[in-house]
């Protein structure tokens, strides 16, 4: 897994598209507005405080691993929420290319599979709130673990956005089904969570028919491993996928028809 990581990640590093001599107006555009480094960092810092505050908690609370490192003798197991931050907390770099993207295309119907702590789930709810009222916005979460949800409950009632996320616990391959009911459209799909080749594209087909032209479904840890690197490349030669933007430890994934059909790769760090 790691070297299939680290090897992929070299290549991506020397194989990724310069800015300026990006071709794509649609792609330059959403560089220069939600991926590149942005100077307003202070509004962010609320959130990064509760981030803090994860890596330094010595909660302990019940977890099991519902994911890819799963199996049939997985028991529960007692974790420390300091070391639940540091394993799977996305990086801030990341978790604020995502709130831009909702922030700029004024996002309101997303799912994200995979909550964790909290802290990304945060920041696309803060990007929402800057756009819309509650009472117009639909973003769902699901949390396959009890105790950490409870975890990111507390974040979101810190951070004030209880009421533009619906946080829901359970397993994906169950949950997910009920909460696609809920939609007649998705603007954002966030797939963090279950990093297997069968579970990614599971959830890839099950969404896609509620995708509309600016929709985008975000796919993390895309060189996890070889199985969800074939993943990957599956999805990017879907019919109904026009562009796509691997930024190594996420991909996006746009269906935007008046666009050509491209794959880039650019850099984040």
């Amino acid at each position: 897994m790691k070297l299939h990581y680290f090897k992929n990640f070299i290549q991506h590093y020397l194989t990724s598209t310069l800015i300026d001599v990006l071709h794509s107006p649609f792609v330059f555009d959403l560089y220069q507005t939600a991926i590149k480094k942005q100077k307003h960092h202070l509004k962010f810092k609320v959130i990064e405080n509760c981030r803090t505050n994860l890596l330094k908690n010595n909660e302990i609370v019940s977890y099991s691993d519902l994911g890819a490192g799963s199996n049939i003798l997985s028991t529960e197991t007692k974790k420390v929420v300091k070391h639940l931050a540091k394993a799977h907390l996305k990086p801030a770099r990341i978790a604020q290319i995502i709130h831009q993207i909702v922030l700029k295309y004024k996002y309101k119907n997303i799912i994200e599979l995979g909550t964790s702590l909290g802290i990304t789930a945060s920041y696309i709810a803060s990007a929402i709130k800057e756009n819309y009222p509650f009472e117009e916005t639909n973003f769902t979460t699901i949390e396959g673990i009890n105790d950490v949800r409870k975890v990111a409950l507390k974040q979101f009632e810190t951070l004030e956005l209880s009421k533009y996320v619906n946080s829901i616990e359970g397993n994906f391959n169950v949950k997910l089904d009920d909460v696609l009911s809920n939609y007649e459209t998705i603007d954002m799909f966030f797939i963090d969570g279950n990093h297997t080749y069968e579970a990614t594209m599971e959830y890839f087909y099950k969404a896609l028919p509620l995708a509309h032209n600016d929709s985008v479904f975000i796919f993390d840890d895309i060189y996890w491993s070889p199985r969800m690197t074939k993943a990957w490349e599956e999805i990017k030669q879907n019919n109904d996928v026009y562009q796509t933007v691997d930024l190594f430890f996420i991909g996006l994934v746009f269906f935007r028809t008046e666009q050509n059909r491209q794959h880039f790769k650019l850099r984040v760090f």
